[in-house]
Protein backbone atom coordinates (compact mmCIF):
# COMPACT_ATOMS: atom_id res chain seq x y z
CA UNK A 1 0.00 0.00 0.00
CA UNK A 2 1.19 3.55 -0.91
CA UNK A 3 2.13 5.54 2.16
CA UNK A 4 -0.29 8.04 3.22
CA UNK A 5 2.34 10.71 2.84
CA UNK A 6 3.48 9.96 -0.30
CA UNK A 7 0.02 10.32 -1.68
CA UNK A 8 0.02 13.53 -0.61
CA UNK A 9 2.20 14.77 -2.80
CA UNK A 10 0.39 14.37 -6.01
CA UNK A 11 3.23 14.17 -8.22
CA UNK A 12 4.53 10.46 -8.93
CA UNK A 13 2.31 7.24 -9.60
CA UNK A 14 3.37 3.61 -7.99
CA UNK A 15 5.43 1.91 -10.62
CA UNK A 16 7.59 -0.87 -9.08
CA UNK A 17 8.51 -3.94 -11.16
CA UNK A 18 10.54 -7.03 -10.68
CA UNK A 19 12.94 -8.33 -13.11
CA UNK A 20 12.40 -11.71 -14.22
CA UNK A 21 14.90 -11.67 -16.73
CA UNK A 22 17.41 -12.49 -14.32
CA UNK A 23 17.89 -15.37 -11.60
CA UNK A 24 19.25 -13.44 -8.82
CA UNK A 25 17.18 -11.49 -5.99
CA UNK A 26 19.27 -8.22 -5.82
CA UNK A 27 18.57 -6.32 -2.45
CA UNK A 28 20.50 -3.14 -0.90
CA UNK A 29 21.76 -2.41 2.59
CA UNK A 30 22.22 1.01 3.75
CA UNK A 31 24.30 1.38 7.01
CA UNK A 32 23.78 4.54 8.81
CA UNK A 33 22.43 6.50 6.36
CA UNK A 34 21.79 10.16 8.30
CA UNK A 35 19.95 11.82 5.49
CA UNK A 36 16.34 11.05 4.98
CA UNK A 37 16.78 12.20 1.25
CA UNK A 38 19.33 10.23 0.48
CA UNK A 39 17.50 6.69 1.97
CA UNK A 40 13.65 8.19 -0.22
CA UNK A 41 16.52 8.70 -3.26
CA UNK A 42 17.83 5.39 -3.08
CA UNK A 43 14.71 3.24 -2.97
CA UNK A 44 13.17 5.44 -5.96
CA UNK A 45 16.50 4.29 -7.68
CA UNK A 46 15.77 0.22 -6.53
CA UNK A 47 12.47 0.66 -8.11
CA UNK A 48 13.78 2.36 -11.37
CA UNK A 49 16.33 -0.52 -12.27
CA UNK A 50 14.29 -3.52 -10.72
CA UNK A 51 15.53 -3.88 -7.76
CA UNK A 52 13.34 -6.51 -5.94
CA UNK A 53 14.59 -7.11 -3.12
CA UNK A 54 14.42 -5.47 0.68
CA UNK A 55 15.62 -2.17 1.45
CA UNK A 56 17.98 -3.18 4.53
CA UNK A 57 18.63 0.09 6.87
CA UNK A 58 20.95 -0.36 9.49
CA UNK A 59 20.61 2.07 12.88
CA UNK A 60 18.88 4.82 10.16
CA UNK A 61 17.65 8.23 10.94
CA UNK A 62 13.58 8.64 11.06
CA UNK A 63 12.48 8.57 7.89
CA UNK A 64 10.48 11.92 7.47
CA UNK A 65 8.13 13.37 4.76
CA UNK A 66 11.43 14.44 2.63
CA UNK A 67 12.22 10.37 2.21
CA UNK A 68 8.91 9.98 0.92
CA UNK A 69 8.94 12.77 -1.39
CA UNK A 70 12.31 11.48 -3.06
CA UNK A 71 11.11 8.04 -3.05
CA UNK A 72 8.27 9.33 -5.13
CA UNK A 73 6.13 6.13 -6.61
CA UNK A 74 8.93 3.56 -4.59
CA UNK A 75 7.43 4.70 -1.25
CA UNK A 76 6.15 0.89 -0.79
CA UNK A 77 9.83 -0.01 -0.52
CA UNK A 78 10.32 2.56 2.35
CA UNK A 79 7.28 0.98 3.87
CA UNK A 80 8.41 -2.58 3.79
CA UNK A 81 11.92 -1.72 4.79
CA UNK A 82 13.79 -4.34 7.26
CA UNK A 83 15.81 -1.70 9.74
CA UNK A 84 18.28 -3.81 12.06
CA UNK A 85 20.79 -2.59 14.85
CA UNK A 86 24.01 -3.65 13.37
CA UNK A 87 25.21 -4.75 10.13
CA UNK A 88 26.22 -8.10 10.90
CA UNK A 89 22.48 -8.58 11.79
CA UNK A 90 22.18 -6.97 7.94
CA UNK A 91 24.54 -9.17 6.78
CA UNK A 92 22.45 -12.62 8.06
CA UNK A 93 19.53 -11.83 5.57
CA UNK A 94 21.40 -11.96 2.49
CA UNK A 95 23.54 -14.47 0.90
CA UNK A 96 26.11 -12.32 -0.75
CA UNK A 97 27.12 -8.86 0.02
CA UNK A 98 29.09 -6.14 -1.99
CA UNK A 99 30.25 -3.54 -0.84
CA UNK A 100 31.07 -0.02 -2.64
CA UNK A 101 33.51 2.36 -1.91
CA UNK A 102 35.74 5.38 -3.15
CA UNK A 103 38.61 4.16 -1.73
CA UNK A 104 40.49 1.71 -3.96
CA UNK A 105 43.22 -0.83 -2.26
CA UNK A 106 46.37 -1.47 -4.01
CA UNK A 107 48.35 -4.86 -3.93
CA UNK A 108 49.07 -4.46 -0.22
CA UNK A 109 45.59 -3.68 1.40
CA UNK A 110 43.67 -7.04 0.34
CA UNK A 111 40.70 -5.66 1.98
CA UNK A 112 40.08 -2.88 -0.23
CA UNK A 113 41.02 -4.40 -3.88
CA UNK A 114 37.83 -3.90 -5.91
CA UNK A 115 35.73 -4.74 -8.90
CA UNK A 116 34.43 -2.98 -11.54
CA UNK A 117 30.86 -2.12 -11.80
CA UNK A 118 31.02 -4.00 -15.48
CA UNK A 119 32.20 -6.80 -13.10
CA UNK A 120 29.00 -7.34 -11.64
CA UNK A 121 27.38 -8.89 -14.45
CA UNK A 122 28.81 -12.31 -12.44
CA UNK A 123 26.41 -11.96 -9.96
CA UNK A 124 23.85 -12.06 -12.24
CA UNK A 125 23.13 -16.50 -11.90
CA UNK A 126 23.57 -16.15 -7.77
CA UNK A 127 21.02 -18.19 -6.35
CA UNK A 128 19.97 -16.38 -2.98
CA UNK A 129 19.59 -12.38 -2.00
CA UNK A 130 22.54 -10.42 -3.18
CA UNK A 131 22.89 -7.29 -1.72
CA UNK A 132 24.58 -3.92 -2.75
CA UNK A 133 25.94 -2.23 0.55
CA UNK A 134 26.14 2.06 0.80
CA UNK A 135 28.24 3.41 3.88
CA UNK A 136 27.66 6.30 5.76
CA UNK A 137 27.23 9.54 3.61
CA UNK A 138 29.95 10.52 5.65
CA UNK A 139 32.69 8.15 6.22
CA UNK A 140 31.80 5.17 4.40
CA UNK A 141 32.30 1.86 5.34
CA UNK A 142 34.67 1.24 8.11
CA UNK A 143 37.56 -1.35 7.07
CA UNK A 144 35.99 -4.31 9.13
CA UNK A 145 32.77 -3.54 7.31
CA UNK A 146 34.27 -4.32 4.31
CA UNK A 147 36.46 -7.08 5.00
CA UNK A 148 32.86 -9.13 6.57
CA UNK A 149 31.72 -7.92 3.20
CA UNK A 150 32.16 -10.64 0.56
CA UNK A 151 33.59 -8.23 -2.11
CA UNK A 152 34.31 -5.02 -2.87
CA UNK A 153 33.23 -2.40 -6.38
CA UNK A 154 34.01 0.95 -6.69
CA UNK A 155 33.11 3.41 -9.65
CA UNK A 156 35.63 5.43 -11.33
CA UNK A 157 35.40 8.91 -11.13
CA UNK A 158 37.71 12.40 -11.33
CA UNK A 159 40.84 12.48 -9.32
CA UNK A 160 39.93 15.68 -8.73
CA UNK A 161 36.41 14.66 -6.96
CA UNK A 162 36.19 10.90 -6.10
CA UNK A 163 33.12 11.17 -3.56
CA UNK A 164 29.72 10.31 -4.77
CA UNK A 165 26.59 10.87 -3.35
CA UNK A 166 25.47 7.97 -2.08
CA UNK A 167 21.91 7.98 -3.68
CA UNK A 168 23.84 8.67 -7.05
CA UNK A 169 26.27 5.65 -6.48
CA UNK A 170 23.43 3.14 -6.22
CA UNK A 171 21.72 4.63 -8.93
CA UNK A 172 25.11 3.83 -10.99
CA UNK A 173 25.50 0.40 -9.65
CA UNK A 174 21.74 -0.49 -10.41
CA UNK A 175 22.03 0.79 -13.54
CA UNK A 176 25.10 -1.18 -14.53
CA UNK A 177 23.02 -4.98 -12.66
CA UNK A 178 19.74 -3.96 -15.24
CA UNK A 179 21.93 -3.50 -18.20
CA UNK A 180 23.33 -6.35 -17.87
CA UNK A 181 20.64 -8.56 -16.89
CA UNK A 182 19.34 -7.52 -20.46
CA UNK A 183 21.96 -9.25 -22.11
CA UNK A 184 21.92 -13.26 -22.91
CA UNK A 185 24.09 -15.24 -20.37
CA UNK A 186 24.53 -18.31 -19.65
CA UNK A 187 23.52 -20.32 -17.01
CA UNK A 188 25.35 -21.82 -14.18
CA UNK A 189 25.03 -24.71 -11.91
CA UNK A 190 24.12 -23.59 -8.28
CA UNK A 191 26.14 -20.97 -6.59
CA UNK A 192 27.62 -22.02 -3.14
CA UNK A 193 25.71 -20.64 -0.09
CA UNK A 194 27.12 -18.79 2.35
CA UNK A 195 27.06 -21.36 4.69
CA UNK A 196 29.04 -23.65 2.01
CA UNK A 197 31.58 -20.70 1.77
CA UNK A 198 32.57 -20.32 5.69
CA UNK A 199 32.86 -24.18 5.98
CA UNK A 200 35.49 -22.95 2.92
CA UNK A 201 36.82 -20.93 4.81
CA UNK A 202 37.10 -22.67 8.35
CA UNK A 203 38.99 -25.32 6.22
CA UNK A 204 41.60 -23.04 4.93
CA UNK A 205 42.32 -21.36 7.96
CA UNK A 206 42.68 -24.46 9.88
CA UNK A 207 45.11 -25.26 7.35
CA UNK A 208 47.03 -22.12 7.72
CA UNK A 209 46.88 -22.62 11.40
CA UNK A 210 48.71 -25.93 11.23
CA UNK A 211 51.60 -24.48 8.67
CA UNK A 212 52.15 -22.31 11.71
CA UNK A 213 52.14 -19.09 10.27
CA UNK A 214 52.75 -16.09 11.38
CA UNK A 215 49.55 -14.17 12.94
CA UNK A 216 49.61 -11.09 10.98
CA UNK A 217 50.39 -13.15 7.63
CA UNK A 218 47.42 -15.61 8.59
CA UNK A 219 44.62 -12.71 8.60
CA UNK A 220 46.07 -11.59 5.02
CA UNK A 221 45.97 -15.33 3.72
CA UNK A 222 42.50 -15.62 5.07
CA UNK A 223 41.23 -12.33 3.65
CA UNK A 224 42.97 -13.17 0.19
CA UNK A 225 40.80 -16.98 0.44
CA UNK A 226 37.82 -15.20 1.16
CA UNK A 227 38.16 -12.39 -1.67
CA UNK A 228 39.57 -14.80 -4.52
CA UNK A 229 36.23 -17.39 -3.24
CA UNK A 230 33.75 -13.98 -3.49
CA UNK A 231 34.87 -12.35 -6.52
CA UNK A 232 35.19 -16.49 -8.27
CA UNK A 233 31.41 -16.53 -7.41
CA UNK A 234 32.26 -20.77 -7.19
CA UNK A 235 29.59 -23.22 -7.01
CA UNK A 236 27.98 -25.40 -4.53
CA UNK A 237 30.35 -28.38 -6.67
CA UNK A 238 33.34 -26.37 -6.51
CA UNK A 239 33.29 -25.22 -3.08
CA UNK A 240 32.54 -29.33 -1.72
CA UNK A 241 35.30 -30.23 -3.92
CA UNK A 242 37.69 -27.71 -2.82
CA UNK A 243 36.50 -28.43 1.08
CA UNK A 244 37.49 -31.81 0.30
CA UNK A 245 40.51 -31.28 -0.60
CA UNK A 246 41.48 -28.64 2.23
CA UNK A 247 40.59 -31.36 4.77
CA UNK A 248 42.63 -33.94 3.12
CA UNK A 249 45.59 -32.16 3.30
CA UNK A 250 44.45 -31.47 7.05
CA UNK A 251 44.31 -34.68 7.58
CA UNK A 252 48.06 -35.17 6.04
CA UNK A 253 49.57 -32.39 7.83
CA UNK A 254 47.94 -33.76 11.14
CA UNK A 255 49.64 -36.62 10.69
CA UNK A 256 53.04 -35.45 9.54
CA UNK A 257 53.04 -33.89 12.61
CA UNK A 258 52.56 -36.65 14.79
CA UNK A 259 55.60 -38.61 12.98
CA UNK A 260 58.01 -36.04 14.04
Amino acid sequence: MIHERARAWGICSQYLYVNHRCNTMFACIMVEPKTPGNIGAVARSMANFDISGPLILVNPIYLNDEAYMLACGASAILDDATIVPTYDDALSLVDYAIATSREAGHAYNVRRIPLHPDDLSRALDLDGTVAIVLGREDSGLTNEEVERSDMLVTIPASGAYPTLNVAHAATIIFYELFKACGRPHARREQAASREEREMLYEDFDNIVHMIDHRPYRHRTSSLIFRRVVSRSFITSREAYTLKGVLRKTARRLKGSAQDI
